[in-house]
């Protein structure tokens, strides 16, 4: 992968954006995408959504979305020793907190915390170590006191894991490796921005008129495309989110989500609420173009945004961006899938095949 994307790639995973906390992502997002796009198409909304708009030759209207935020914790309460409790934002996975090292996103900027756990040499079952609930988790600043604390902590200010973007091995065949926290759903947010850039360089006008939107509070379940879909009203609604890579752990793994391999292609959805005929195009363009995609099945509840927008009527299609290691600090991806992805969303966009299927 070119450096000037690994550079994009990078930025995106250095910028925190728990649920609901999205005012820089979005700001970021807005100065990247103004450098293609004018100004008046490239706007933020108050709920922190970016939405990006190349106009197209007819009134039919493709919505294109990847979500900006990740998951994250908030402060809950300060003990009188000083000890930080957290909740989740979007959920996670306890099994993984212990001795993290987190930033605390304060009003005057970012805090190093770490998650405290028992000396290892007075630990005598590891299953007494184990946190079995968030509350259990104690989050230390160093200092002590309640009073102290509440000095540079508020009730209520954001949590993340500390950044983390690692450049894994790279092979000729199989691509470049990256792991990092918050792939999910920055790797498809990386994916329309680059689609964005490839098709303005084309000044190819599309059938249809093209919004890109970076939503917030996907994680959370209150996900703010919703407001986008009713105020847009798009006839196909695609959603660019990470999906499970199942080419690692247990063979249980691939039987219940399906064979999906990092490198081999971005991954598209068939089944219940897919609609068919974008699927029939959007394959037949892959394979015209010799862009490699991989195949998993939707049964009605795999949770993407594009399936879940039930307040308008719309078409629904998905593209999955392989990843290993799911709303954990070692997420992996492939740049190999997301070239795929950034070319097969490009293609699709400018086909003039759309206006078939769209009326």
């Amino acid at each position: 992968m070119k450096k000037n994307k690994v550079k994009l790639l990078k930025s995106l995973i250095d910028i925190p954006s728990p649920s609901g906390f999205e005012e820089k992502i979005a700001n970021f997002i807005q100065t990247e995408l103004r450098q293609y796009l004018p100004k008046t198409r490239v706007k933020i909304d108050y709920q922190n959504n970016v939405v990006a708009v190349i106009k197209g030759t007819s009134d039919k209207v493709i919505m294109i979305d990847a979500h900006s935020d990740l998951i994250g914790f908030i402060v809950n309460n300060v003990d009188r020793n000083g000890l930080i409790s957290l909740q989740y934002i979007g959920g996670g996975d306890t099994q993984i907190l212990t001795a993290r090292h987190l930033n605390i996103l304060t009003d005057k900027g970012k805090l190093n915390a770490v998650v405290d756990r028992k000396h290892a040499h007075l630990v005598s079952d590891e299953d007494d170590e184990k946190i079995d609930d968030i509350s259990e988790a104690q989050i230390d600043i160093g200092i002590r006191g309640r009073k102290q604390v509440l000095r540079k902590v508020k009730i209520g200010d954001p949590v993340v894991y500390k950044p983390l973007f690692n450049e894994l091995s790279e092979d000729k065949k199989l691509g470049q490796f990256f792991s990092g926290y918050g792939f999910d759903d920055k790797a498809g947010c990386f994916i329309l921005m680059e689609a964005i850039k490839e098709i303005v360089k084309t000044k190819k006008k599309p059938y249809a008129t093209l919004v890109f939107t970076f939503s917030a509070q996907e994680e959370t379940g209150k996900s703010k495309a919703k407001p986008l879909v009713r105020k847009y009203k798009p006839d196909l609604f695609i959603e660019a989110d990470v999906t499970f890579a199942t080419d690692y752990g247990e063979e249980s793994l691939e039987r219940e989500a399906g064979r999906c391999e990092l490198g081999k292609g971005i991954v598209l959805y068939r089944g219940v609420d897919i609609h068919k005929e974008s699927f029939k195009l959007i394959n037949n363009i892959a394979r015209k173009n010799k862009i490699k995609v991989q195949y998993q099945a939707c049964v009605g509840n795999i949770g993407y945004t594009s399936t879940e927008v039930s307040d308008y009527p719309t078409r629904a299609l998905v593209l999955g961006i392989p990843l290993r290691n799911m709303h954990t600090i070692v997420e992996t991806i492939n740049s190999k899938d997301l070239n795929y992805g950034i070319n097969l969303l490009k293609h699709f966009c400018l086909s003039k095949s759309l206006g078939r299927i769209l009326e």
